[in-house]
């Protein structure tokens, strides 16, 4: 009687045992894994609200520009330029009837006080005409906002030429070859004195450097 009742004791404590070492764990693990989705939201909150965004791309030759089509006109048209090539039309465009744009090259660099920038040179037809001209703009790389535009030549006749190649940010100046006409030439026979003209940032404009013999 009294080891049958014995053995009934320690089976039921044994059992409880179990009993309660289970629930223990099961807890143990309920608290593990509620831990482990805090932490993981967590790490993701954080990852978003760390994670920096990334850098904005400008593609200069898809986007919206202001041209005076090298001061055709006073105010700047709005431009779409797709691909590299744009057609200005409407009024405002000097009663032509309409200009044909085209991104001839972009250049970039850094330059005092205005950090990196982007050069667009761009090629400017209107119609019907059988001539074309040159802009020269600069933008901030980073969000493609426009600084300036360099100075229209000041020529008495027929308009240099950029030579589109040449168009560098170096050294901390904008730089480019550009064609003059000479007493001789001709439109027919284009430009024939080449320069090596740059820009400097001074005082809020572009200033003009080596445009002719005396600079």
């Amino acid at each position: 009687m009294w080891g049958s009742s014995w053995r009934r004791t320690s089976i039921a404590f044994g059992t409880a045992c179990i009993l309660a070492a289970g629930s223990t764990l099961a807890t143990g693990s309920a608290s593990a894994q509620a831990a482990s989705q805090v932490q993981q939201g967590g790490d993701f909150l954080g990852s978003k609200a760390h994670k920096p965004s990334a850098p904005k791309v400008v593609d200069w030759e898809n986007r919206n520009y202001s041209l005076t089509c090298d001061d055709i006109v006073d105010k700047p048209v709005k431009v779409a330029v797709r691909n590299g090539k744009g057609v200005a039309k409407g009024g405002g465009i000097g009663g032509y009837d309409h200009w044909e744009v085209e991104v001839q090259r972009t250049a970039q660099g850094s330059l005092p006080r205005l950090g990196n920038v982007t050069a667009v040179l761009f090629y400017c037809s209107p119609k019907p005409s059988n001539f074309f001209l040159q802009e020269l703009r600069v933008y901030r790389t980073d969000d493609g906002s426009e600084i300036g535009r360099t100075p229209t030549f000041d020529v008495p006749e027929l308009s240099p030429k950029y030579q589109p190649k040449s168009l560098m940010v170096k050294d901390g100046r904008l730089a480019a070859d550009v064609k003059f006409y000479g007493p001789e030439d001709s439109h027919a026979s284009g430009p024939s004195i080449l320069r090596h003209v740059s820009w400097t940032w001074e005082d809020g404009r572009f200033v003009t450097h080596g445009a002719d013999a005396e600079s």
